[in-house]
């Protein structure tokens, strides 16, 4: 097969290009049918060298290319809105145009992303007849200046090769199962070919060059469960999905069980399928807790923890799906409730009383944010032999010594409800278990608040009052007094690949883990 590679290089490490279904968003990486109305612009404005024209026909009629980008690659800069003067009044308006105090000035928007000095590239594996078209289109790259904006300066060239992984690159597929709804969206393919007589007709029209429908890219995976084979995973899925916070107030994670239970409602009242399968709710359709070992959906807030400047702020929503579930099923469920009747990311509004109405969309691909990226919670596919929780783990029962009589019989009981609480999730036994009401995490607050008495109180029991921050009590239903709750150490023989979710308070987010650096236990 004789394979053909289209490279380009951003010169100001800047692309600047917008997306066509959101004018304040930054498109990224380029349309690959922007990739070729680059090159067709060039072909016009050089003087139409018929070999070139010939070359961009068999161009548009390849299939969807691969899209290899730096891995580095595609962070969004903050959009900012500046005013621009409106172009020139047509003659006889009797105004002099180009006066500065007479021209009026509109709100306009310029959004970017930072792509650095590694080059993009698109790549199709099987081209039949570019041998023939290589010296033209060769000829025609190394006239191309810009790609999207005339801002986007850019060095264009036919690669002999796409990169590798190895060397920092990832590979963006074309889409194919149409019915995975969850897969990004963001890209659009190019489903009807632009031709070079259309372009001439959008020219003398005095329109601008349109691009396909969309469709959907994700990124190219080896086996997620050949590669996990040599590794420990929990009863959860890794293949998180991930919803961002677009909108609304900040939230320490310590509001983490009002989200999750919010969107837990919002998601099972907009589920086509009425009542909502056992996956989704937790129980059967007579209302009775799944009591057969199937697991079901867990949310999972998302804090900036475990960093120097982290502040536990809720960032976002992952959802941990039962493996057993596949995607299409997940995709069917949920659909409704988080894209539109375009296919584009929902606006999921969260009502959450004096705390005001959070926003919650799917996350974008690009968001280069650490804290949203399934693999930060998950570490896959390596895994990870240390874990620490940055929301408490609630024990499954009362332990029956007593914390402050017997203190060295309390701890063990706890240890062996812990030990429990990991063959219930389907982890290994670890090799050392450690807790305490302060996270190994910075930026996660105590598993509970602090307390001390009230002064002025002589009664035998005086009221307490809490200083500090810490996560409210999780009780669960039909308790009348909430479990123990406290932040805990694992670290394990092997490589785990998460999610780690441990507890009772485990389908709501309660008793979330998150990778750590092997490290000494405290005690």
């Amino acid at each position: 097969m004789t394979m053909l590679t289209l490279a380009w290089r951003y010169l100001t490490g800047y692309a600047r290009a917008t997306d066509p279904a959101t004018r304040n968003a930054p498109e990224w990486p380029p349309h690959p049918a922007r990739v070729w109305l680059a090159l067709a612009a060039t072909f016009f404005e050089t003087g139409a060298n018929p070999a070139e024209g010939e070359a961009l026909v068999w161009l548009a009629s390849l299939p969807d290319p691969a899209l290899w980008l730096p891995a580095t690659g595609g962070s969004r800069r903050r959009t900012t809105t500046v005013y621009v003067p409106v172009n020139d009044r047509p003659e006889g308006t009797g105004q002099l145009q180009s006066a500065p105090l007479t021209r009026s000035k509109q709100p306009r928007t310029f959004p970017t992303v930072w792509v650095g000095d590694a080059p993009c590239y698109l790549h199709w594996p099987d081209a039949p007849g570019a041998e023939a078209h290589r010296p033209a289109l060769a000829q025609l790259c190394a006239k191309v200046t810009r790609l999207g904006h005339s801002a986007s300066l850019v060095q264009m060239w036919v690669a002999d090769a796409p990169p590798t992984p190895e060397a920092g690159f990832v590979c963006w597929l074309p889409e194919t199962d149409t019915e995975d709804w969850l897969a990004d969206h963001q890209l659009r393919r190019l489903h009807e070919a632009s031709s070079l007589e259309r372009l001439r007709e959008a020219f003398a029209a005095g329109r601008h060059p349109t691009i396909g429908l969309a469709t959907g890219y994700r990124p190219q995976r080896d086996n997620p469960r050949a590669a996990m084979t040599a590794l420990k995973a929990t009863a959860f899925d890794q293949d998180l999905f991930v919803l961002a916070q677009t909108d609304g107030p900040s939230l320490p994670v310590e509001a983490a069980l009002q989200v999750t239970q919010a969107l837990r409602a919002t998601l099972m009242r907009g589920s086509p399928q009425q009542p909502p399968p056992a996956w989704l709710s937790g129980h059967e359709a007579d209302g009775q807790p799944l009591a057969d070992g199937r697991g079901h959906l867990a949310f999972l807030p998302l804090p900036f923890v475990g960093y120097e400047h982290a502040d536990g702020r809720l960032l976002g929503v992952a959802l941990a799906f039962p493996p057993d579930i596949p995607r299409p099923k997940r995709g069917a469920i949920l659909r409704p409730s988080i894209l539109d009747a375009r296919g584009q990311p929902a606006a999921i509004q969260l009502k959450l009383g004096r705390l005001g109405v959070w926003v919650l969309r799917k996350r974008a691909w690009d968001d280069t944010r650490a804290t949203l990226r399934p693999e930060t919670w998950t570490a896959f596919p390596e895994g990870a032999i240390c874990w620490a929780s940055v929301t408490p783990v609630v024990l499954d029962r009362f332990p029956k010594a007593n914390r402050l009589l017997e203190r060295a019989a309390w701890e063990a009981e706890v240890g062996q409800l812990l030990f429990t609480a990991c063959r219930r999730a389907g982890l290994p036994e670890p090799v050392v278990i450690d807790f305490d009401p302060t996270s190994w995490h910075v930026g996660a607050p105590r598993a509970v608040a602090k307390e001390r008495p009230l002064r002025g109180q002589t009664l035998p029991r005086p009221a307490q009052a809490k200083f500090g921050g810490g996560f409210p009590p999780y009780l669960v239903k039909g308790a009348t007094a909430p479990k123990p709750q406290l932040h805990v150490f694992l670290q394990f023989a092997e490589p785990v690949v998460g999610p780690v979710l441990l507890g009772a308070g485990r389908f709501f987010g309660y008793g979330l883990f998150k990778p750590l650096k092997p490290r000494h236990p405290r005690s």
